[in-house]
């Protein structure tokens, strides 16, 4: 039985997802499909506008056959730990025959950077002092030119991600890339193109419901929705209260970035404001804005080198109908947690998720428990 999986952030679902598992489907006429999706916060260092359910729900009518939840540790991270997380759990789950993913170049030209980057010894930058990515690009522009280009684009360097994930350990999973068709980033919908997640809320933020719904294809729901600002005081006013030392202890945060970070969050007014003032050549917008989100989780650097890969997965939904994919449940060679109070509170991952949807719901007008109160879609 061939059993695809994605990893995703459905941050709305919309029709170019739809069209990747109907290009799976062409491909493996027969094969189930296994979404691991982000929960509340997202890569880009956001909360996701609407709750994991309902993006869960939209996928499950769109064509997918389970979506589980990949833990906010590896949800909020570089992609480089986006994937490392996610590929885990699919090779602890057992069941995982495929990966597909989307890419903006023919994958014969991301093979070879993703092979450069499972031996850590061919990034020379790093011992100078570079930053991972700009080792890579300096490693790329010596030993691969003709692949340089393919590193400015999002969908690529996530895909050499997956494949470096896969080829380190040697997986038998085998890579299923899927060709992505419009501009990842759009900022502006296109009826002639595929939409990109950027565009659709944008305009849903902008009050354009009927558009976005039209370029998601499926009702987006008014409420609840945890806004872009809706964290920026109680981030404000947690970064006031810290000390420099407190602040260097979360990922990424070095040569001095506390002491600018604290500074900054003493004048600031928002977390855009907040944003502008701390963004340089140097520490670019996302690094940062993940940055901000760790620290309204207490997501800690040596919480995350503690625990490099997750002891258990969540399920959101699943669809009757794939009962011989039900079947290989019990087979999972990690726990998959349907209800949220089995889940082992002990553990600090699970915690951070806990968090996490605390975090969201605060944001979105709503008490707190919110991770107890919600029940995986069945359709």
């Amino acid at each position: 039985m061939k059993i695809v999986g994605i990893v995703c952030e459905y941050d709305p679902f919309h029709r170019g997802h739809r069209r990747q598992f109907e290009l799976i489907r062409q491909t493996e006429p027969d094969a189930y499909i296994v979404c691991l999706m982000s929960g509340c916060f997202t890569q880009r260092g956001m909360p996701a506008l609407h709750l994991p359910q309902v993006r869960a729900e939209a996928a499950l009518k769109a064509g997918c056959d389970m979506v589980l939840e990949l833990p906010v540790a590896f949800s909020l991270r570089d992609a480089e730990h986006f994937a490392d997380g996610a590929v885990a759990i699919f090779e602890k789950l057992g069941f995982i025959t495929h990966l597909s993913f989307g890419t903006e170049d023919d994958v014969n030209l991301l093979i070879p950077v993703a092979k450069l980057l499972c031996d850590d010894t061919l990034l020379p930058g790093l011992k100078e002092g570079l930053s991972y990515p700009a080792a890579l690009e300096e490693a790329v522009a010596q030993s691969l030119p003709q692949c340089r280009e393919a590193l400015a684009k999002p969908n690529n360097i996530l895909a050499i991600q997956y494949l470096r994930a896969l080829y380190r350990p040697k997986s038998e999973i085998i890579p299923l890339p899927v060709r992505r068709q419009g501009d990842y980033h759009a900022g502006e919908l296109s009826p002639e193109a595929y939409p990109s997640a950027t565009a659709i809320r944008r305009a849903f933020l902008d009050g354009q419901f009927e558009e976005a719904e039209a370029a998601a294809g499926y009702p987006l729901p008014r409420e609840p929705v945890c806004l872009p600002n809706s964290l920026d005081m109680p981030l404000l006013y947690q970064l006031r209260g810290m000390q420099p030392e407190e602040i260097a202890a979360y990922p990424h945060c070095s040569e001095g970035l506390e002491n600018r970070a604290l500074a900054c969050a003493r004048q600031a007014t928002s977390r855009e404001d907040l944003l502008a003032q701390l963004k340089t050549r140097r520490y670019p917008y996302t690094r940062l804005n993940r940055l901000l989100s760790h620290i309204l989780l207490g997501m800690r650097q040596d919480v995350l080198e503690a625990n490099p890969d997750s002891a258990y997965v969540r399920l959101l939904g699943l669809r009757k109908d794939a009962k011989p994919l039900l079947s290989r449940l019990s087979e999972s060679g990690i726990p998959i947690i349907s209800k949220p109070a089995d889940g082992n509170l002990a553990d600090p991952l699970y915690r951070l998720d806990i968090r996490a949807y605390d975090l969201w719901a605060l944001g979105a007008g709503l008490p707190a428990g919110l991770m107890f109160t919600q029940s995986p879609v069945i359709l």
